[in-house]
């Protein structure tokens, strides 16, 4: 299910100074705790619960950096082919802001997994610059061998203009290409004392960027980009170096997809040119590193080992190689409407079904869901209001092939008995008023345009209960299916936590099909406490202990949007067995992604300190803390909640977005996390949640939990085979 978001004037006021780069003060930097996370770009402190989302402040040089790339950009339109020929230059800012997003969070990423190591470059701006001609065509040990060689015999660098060619020739010969460097060295070292009296580059550490270049380019066989890595390097300069690793990695990242700069098939001399003023300044230094050292470890050519890369998602080669692969495997189709964050195509995925089409109007859990579901074709995944969708369109955009199964959760606030009380005070609210509760007819017209063999869609409790003249609104959908689409259907009642998931989350599932039958309800495998009459001989429901229990502790305020990990071996703890490792929920990384506290203020942390596990509002007034309570006592008794480890978590909703005080840790003073959540939804830790927290609780909320969705989708194969479909 999902729930709409409402409007933020101030946000939006704040998002638009961002988008046209308005940077905050030096008084609120200074005031505020900017965190640096390595990239070299500092994040203001609204940031750092983000993940991949539009930036909110810029800092100076990459605030002129943008602007003036943004008006050429405009001026050289051939580089980038998806910006339209007739692009204002807010639509441009827009298509790059995307971009400089994408680098931003890959920047971060590499800088936690490698450091912005030392590549043993050189201070000295000489020194740098004998070192990038010996390293040449040449391994690092080869030529930091011949640099020790060449130091070890002259003092200085004018020594050797004065030595015989034959005897430099035979320091560097073990370097390789001896020859051609010895005649480099003498050409660049002669030329920079003929400019200055002696080998030197002091007297140009002021010049300006261009006029530096422009010296260092003019040195015989000083490319580009060795006369980068002596400004980058030993200089402080910020410029972006292309070597062979860097230019590798980021045309297989390829960068930029909004705007279509394509990088694949470019040598590494055309890279520097191209990719000499895309990369933001402020991350042009980490990034260099970073991708030397990923493009020697991970990234190698010509064999990438993908399978250990920690930025695959976010890669171009790595996404196409997926598509390939899942498209050979020739699974089932799966359809997705009203897709989110993904929950429901994670599950069928899970399950072995190839998603033809995914569709949402909201872009920022589209990012979600295109940066966790790399075998997407990306134009498969779409940001459009089902709305807006023309009769006959989605066939064009599914394709020609068969739709096996077609699968939705259509919003469900109108439904949904979270906040049924405001509804019922405050106004007369009827079901049947609100527009947003018939947006499930879009799902049955799909279903009758695509035809397909199996149909899927999940709400809450309330569409079952709301009533539409004589039926539910689920009986409604259902009995639409039959008369208009001949299909046979069935509506289930299902608690995520009797089948594995540590969380009591009932939810109606109604099931449509035009095989011969309607796929099994699947078998309940674990307790559902929820009901008198469960299956004493059943598995015991997994409890929220179980699912979060190694996750590093937090402090309320704590936690950045990426964090390293220090690896634990958990196997031999029967928790682990129980839930993480039966349904591969934990991986092999050092990062952990979204695993932040928002922040709470003196009095809920008091007053959540006052409750113990299972105790909520009514036992904090038994306490005689009436003081430390901010809402109703006898409407709003379950406002603040203390979980139970060793119960299944009450049902993970989106308004998580607003606060989390009814879902406060058993044993840490503060509201659980989004990963915490996210292991109580059943995602496993690769999965990340993108945009701000709002933008990320809701999209939490609003999914279904994937361990539910799969053995759904697992019934649903098994009919499709016995059906002859798949």
């Amino acid at each position: 299910m999902k729930t709409a978001r409402k409007a933020d004037p101030v946000g939006a006021l704040e998002g638009q100074r961002a988008l046209h780069g308005v940077s905050f003060t030096a008084e609120v930097r200074k005031t505020e705790d900017w965190h640096s996370d390595g990239s070299g770009w500092s994040r203001h402190p609204r940031e750092r619960r983000d993940f991949y989302h539009r930036t909110h402040a810029f800092p100076p040089d990459t605030t002129a950096w943008r602007k003036q790339l943004c008006s050429a950009i405009l001026a050289k339109r051939t580089l980038f082919p998806r910006v339209p020929p007739q692009a204002t230059t807010e639509e441009v800012r827009d298509l790059l802001d995307e971009g400089i997003a994408y680098l931003r969070e890959l920047a971060r990423i590499l800088a936690l997994l490698y450091g912005a190591p030392h590549l043993g470059n050189r201070d000295d701006p000489v020194d740098e610059l004998v070192f990038s001609i010996l390293a040449r065509k040449t391994s690092q040990d080869a030529s930091q061998r011949t640099f020790a060689l060449l130091k070890e015999r002259f003092r200085r660098w004018d020594d050797l203009l004065d030595a015989p060619r034959h005897e430099v020739t035979r320091l560097v010969f073990s370097g390789g290409l001896s020859a051609r460097k010895t005649a480099s060295l003498y050409g660049a070292l002669g030329k920079l004392k003929e400019t200055f009296g002696r080998c030197t580059l002091k007297p140009a550490r002021g010049w300006p960027d261009d006029r530096l270049e422009a010296l260092l380019c003019s040195l015989p066989e000083i490319s580009r980009k060795s006369a980068y890595c002596v400004m980058m390097h030993a200089l402080g300069r910020k410029v972006f170096a292309v070597d062979t690793h860097v230019g590798r990695c980021l045309a297989r990242l390829g960068p930029y997809r909004e705007l279509g700069l394509r990088l694949e098939g470019l040598d590494y001399k055309k890279l520097q040119t191209v990719l000499a003023n895309l990369v933001p300044p402020d991350l042009r230094y980490s990034l260099h590193v970073n991708l030397v050292a990923h493009g020697r470890a991970v990234c190698r050519s010509p064999r990438p080992l993908c399978e250990r890369c920690e930025v695959r998602n976010f890669c171009a080669h790595f996404r196409r190689r997926e598509v390939v692969r899942i498209e050979s495997e020739r699974g089932p189709t799966v359809v997705d409407l009203f897709a989110g964050g993904g929950g429901l195509s994670e599950g069928f995925q899970r399950a072995g079904f190839r998603v033809a089409l995914a569709l949402d109007q909201d872009a920022t859990a589209m990012r979600t869901y295109w940066l966790n579901h790399p075998g997407v074709p990306e134009d498969r995944v779409l940001v459009r209001d089902i709305r807006t969708v023309k009769t006959g369109e989605l066939r064009r955009l599914v394709g020609r092939g068969p739709v096996d199964v077609l699968i939705g959760a259509p919003p469900c606030q109108g439904f949904s008995h979270v906040g049924f009380r405001s509804k019922r005070t405050r106004m007369p609210y009827r079901e049947v008023k609100d527009l947003r509760n018939f947006l499930f007819e879009y799902m049955v017209s799909a279903a009758l345009e695509l035809q397909p063999r199996l149909f899927l869609m999940e709400n809450v409790p309330g569409m079952q209960s709301a009533r539409h003249g004589n039926l539910s609104f689920i009986e409604t959908a259902a009995r639409m299916l039959e008369r208009k689409g001949n299909f046979r259907t069935a509506i289930w009642r299902l608690n995520a936590a009797a089948f594995g998931v540590p969380q009591d989350r009932v939810r109606y599932f109604l099931i449509a099909s035009r095989l011969r039958t309607v796929p099994s309800r699947p078998p309940e495998e674990y307790r559902d406490l929820l009901r008198q009459d469960f299956d004493i001989d059943a598995l015991p429901p997994v409890t929220l202990d179980e699912a979060i229990f190694d996750l590093p502790p937090r402090d309320a305020g704590e936690g950045q949007g990426i964090d390293r990990l220090e690896p634990r071996d958990l196997s031999s703890d029967p928790r682990y067995r129980r839930y993480l490792g039966k349904f591969r929920l934990v991986r092999e990384s050092p990062l952990l992604f979204n695993h932040t506290v928002r922040h709470h203020n003196r009095r809920d942390l008091e007053l959540y300190a006052l409750l113990r596990p299972g105790e909520d509002s009514v036992h904090a007034l038994e306490h005689g803390r009436r003081d430390l309570m901010r809402y109703r006592s006898d409407a709003f008794d379950d406002k603040y909640l203390r979980l139970r480890s060793d119960r299944p978590c009450k049902t993970i909703v989106a308004h998580l977005a607003k606060d989390g005080n009814g879902y406060i840790h058993p044993l840490q003073v503060r509201s659980i996390t989004l990963r915490e959540a996210a292991r109580v939804q059943s995602f496993h830790d690769g999965y990340v949640f993108c945009g701000s927290p709002t933008d990320q609780w809701i999209q939490l909320g609003n999914a279904v939990p994937p361990v539910l969705a799969g053995v759904i989708a697992a019934s649903f194969r098994r009919e499709l085979e016995r059906g002859g479909g798949g």
